[in-house]
Order: structure tokens, then sequence, then C-alpha cells
């Protein structure tokens, strides 16, 4: 069944009109009629759009994870048609919309690119090797064939030579450590977790503490209103106070979304250990 005659079947169970609906979802009725109809080009961006359509049947009593499910599943298949109607043009993808953090105190940046770990020291040192075999042998041939005083300029020479060569290797080599420090890194990022939030009513100011960080990474937000959604990685734990504890869900990963006891404001946290 369409999402839409999921949202209007459990109305009508409810015995509630649309005015009353949206008087207590605070959700424009023109909206909530078109969901029903299953008309969702109403010039809404999508992260507003999921946001209502979670609000409205987290309000009716439909699972609002699925209900968000079978949106994506009814945007993705008119965008499928979209894109068949305009095969062999060239475009730029459409950039959209998305709500802007207001003010962001984030210390830390995921790695965009993950180091490689190749080992070429090996190879160096085997090349290294062979050449001063190499110098070695020659060195040999001509102090059989030279003088005593030609003999003491060939060892020095023999010295600088393998001291250069030494130098020469430790320089190449030392170069390998940058690619495993950036692989470290990485490992590092995917031990992180995932928190998403969702505001389900006006929010005047929200922040949350890293608290696996140290030092501690903030993130803060202010004037949040209905249908907002972030998602922030963390490390083990975090703290988050917020203004309106009644109107903030979360979850971790993908796990599944949870409601803060409370009310007005308050502090609430999460530990994975």
């Amino acid at each position: 069944m369409a999402i839409g005659q999921k949202l209007e079947d459990a109305r009508n169970r409810k015995g509630i009109s649309i005015r009353e609906a949206s008087e207590s979802t605070k959700i424009r009725g023109d909206f909530l009629n078109s969901f029903e109809a299953g008309n969702f080009d109403i010039n809404l961006p999508e992260v507003y759009l999921r946001g209502f359509i979670r609000v409205y049947a987290r309000f009716l009593g439909i699972d609002p994870e699925s209900a968000v499910a079978d949106l994506n599943l009814e945007i993705g298949s008119v965008k499928n048609k979209s894109v068949k109607k305009t095969i062999g043009k060239i475009g730029s993808p459409e950039s959209s919309d998305s709500p802007k953090e207001i003010s962001v105190v984030d210390n830390h940046r995921l790695p965009t690119q993950r180091g490689s770990n190749v080992n070429i020291s090996k190879p160096i040192l085997f090349v290294g090797g062979i050449s001063t075999i190499v110098i070695v042998f020659a060195i040999l041939l001509i102090w059989a064939f030279s003088t005593p005083d030609e003999q003491s300029d060939v060892s020095n020479a023999v010295d600088l030579d393998q001291a250069n060569t030494v130098r020469e290797t430790n320089l190449k080599t030392s170069n390998i450590s940058t690619p495993l420090i950036e692989q470290e890194n990485a490992l590092k990022a995917l031990e992180e977790s995932l928190l998403r939030l969702a505001a389900v009513g006006p929010i005047e100011r929200l922040i949350i503490s890293d608290e696996g960080k140290s030092p501690k990474v903030f993130h803060e937000f202010k004037n949040i209103s209905l249908g907002w959604e972030k998602s922030i990685p963390f490390s083990k734990s975090f703290r988050c106070y917020s203004s309106s504890l009644q109107n903030i869900r979360f979850a971790v990963d993908d796990g599944i979304e949870k409601q803060v006891n409370g009310e007005g404001a308050g502090n609430f946290s999460w530990s994975g250990e």
C-alpha cells in the first residue's frame, strides 16, 4: 500500500479531520492533503519532507521509520521516471537545499582519502645491496693492482661511498611512514559511531558534546524548526543539552529512533561502552 493511502486510512481510523491533524502536528493542512494524495512534489526540500512524514506518521500511530522508507521508494520511483525522459542530455546534478548549521565548533573532520600501506623498503634495500656489492667488487679489483698509497685512497673512497649509500637508503625509507600514519587515522575514524538527530517541534538551542574526544568536541545549533535532521559522528559516547527535551529524537548508527524522557530544558547522554 502506498504511504499516502496508509496515512489517510490511519487518520480515518482515528476519526479526526485534516484540520485537527494540522493543529496537532503544526503541519499545514494543504501539505497533509498532498501527502495523503501521494503528491510529494510540493516544493519542499527532501529533508523537510521526510521530517513532516515522520512527524505525521508518529501522530497517526504509524512506525515513522517505515513511513520514511515508503516515502523514499515513491520519491525514488518518480526520480527514475524523470531520468528516463531526459536520457541523452548532459546536465549537472542539482544541489538540494538543506538546513544550515548556525554555529558549530567542530575540530574533527573525517578523512576523505585513506592512505595506502605500500611496503617499498625491501626493493630499496635489495637494489641498494646489489649496488654496494658491485662497487665493493670493483674496488677490490682496483686494490689488487694498485700501490699502497693508491690503496689508502681507495679505502677512504669505499668508506665515503658506503656512508652515502646508507644515507640515501635511510632518506628513501623514512618517507614510507606518511601513508602508515594516514591509514591509522582512517582506521580510528572507522571506529566512530553516527548520531542521528531529528526535531519533532521547535528547539531554541541544542548542544552536543563528543565525550570520547580529547579535548571534547562540541556542536551547537540554534532556532531549530520542525522537521530538522542532522547526522554527527562521535566517539564512544556523547552528552546532549536541549532547551525542549520533548521535541528531540535520536538514534545511534542504524538503531531504533528513541524519545528523550522529560520536558523543557535538560540534558541526556548515551554511551556505547
